[in-house]
């Protein structure tokens, strides 16, 4: 399974500043707007998704720890923990998870018009289920890496401002068959950043002679388009977003075209930031799950579109991320 948990901002307003009177005013939009998205709501309503899906194992991107502290001095009062928020709520529908890597992308303070500094972290996260007998599932050769290729971007007041993303793996044996599982969260806003990313994935822990599943945001596919922080970004075409075809040209088969050939599966954006708007129709397919066989086959049984229903929606109306998520279910054949 994939969930982007999203942070509850784009960001781009605060990148777009160029006095540092605009960005401290972005700033504190930006943290409004993470207040009215509801981090345990919706880490909740995901809870729920995980209790109905059971997956062994989950890839998370946009995983989010935010902060406050007096202005111009260390923001280190906790306010909002998309993680703990997500294990808290499964441990209360009696869901058995535990983290199994995780993986600091990126982490800034900066003072905001609201008298208050602002803090913000942003981690991938891969969770296990732990209900399970070591004969039914055991992990090993755990790896979390950054990309040597990251996105930089300019800032006037800032300075320029580097976007890690990167990837994190492991090693299963279900019912005593080998696997590798990866999660990663490649750039979404520059098509050569992202392509070096889609190239470092395959040499690196996609080079295994083992059946991989690669889950997660990948911001990337045959009709994905690329654009500026906002919704919904400019067309893109094939042609300037070619790290979908170095994953293919990998041998990497994609789960959503196999088993849903006429489905557009869409999964992106559900709701819009900068500024919030509540309802829109997706148009992009960034969320997958893509796989390729190794000494043993590897069949996709089935993927299913995941919090993107009217149902899915948290008590208070919103949704439980901008992103649908995927769960896939395989079967490892000798």
């Amino acid at each position: 399974m994939t969930r982007n948990l999203d942070e509850g901002t784009d960001f781009g307003p605060i990148f777009q500043a160029t006095t540092p009177q605009d960005f401290a005013i972005q700033v504190a939009a930006a943290y409004l707007e993470v207040q009215a998205s509801n981090i345990p709501e919706r880490a909740a309503a995901i809870a729920d998704e995980i209790a109905a899906q059971q997956p062994y194992l989950v890839g998370l991107q946009e995983v989010s720890v935010w902060s406050t502290g007096p202005l111009f001095m260390h923001a280190d009062t906790e306010t909002f923990n998309a993680l703990r928020s997500l294990l808290t709520a499964l441990a209360a529908r009696g869901q058995q998870y535990t983290v199994i890597a995780i993986l600091k992308e990126f982490e800034a303070e900066a003072p905001s018009a609201l008298g208050i500094e602002i803090g913000f972290a942003d981690f991938d996260v891969l969770i296990a289920r732990t209900d399970l007998s070591v004969s039914e599932l055991k992990v090993s050769n755990i790896q979390a890496q950054h990309f040597l290729t990251n996105l930089v971007i300019p800032n006037p007041i800032l300075g320029p401002v580097t976007i890690p993303h990167g990837w994190i793996s492991v090693d299963g044996k279900l019912r005593g068959k080998n696997f590798r599982f990866i999660t990663t969260h490649l750039e979404g806003f520059h098509p050569a950043v992202q392509a070096a990313q889609a190239s470092e994935l395959v040499q690196g822990p996609g080079n295994t002679d083992l059946p991989v599943i690669i889950a997660g945001d990948l911001n990337t596919a045959p009709l994905a388009s690329f654009g500026v922080p906002g919704c919904p970004p400019p067309g893109g075409s094939p042609a300037t977003n070619p790290a979908y075809n170095i994953i293919a040209s990998a041998g990497f088969a994609d789960a959503w075209v196999i088993l849903h050939p006429s489905d557009s599966g869409f999964t992106w954006p559900l709701h819009c930031e900068d500024p919030f708007t509540p309802f829109t129709t997706p148009d992009q397919r960034l969320d997958l799950v893509l796989f390729r066989n190794g000494h043993t086959g590897l069949v996709a049984l089935t993927t299913d579109l995941i919090g993107d229903k009217p149902s899915d929606l948290t008590p208070s109306g919103l949704w439980p991320s901008d992103h649908a998520g995927l769960a896939s279910v395989f079967r490892l054949e000798p």
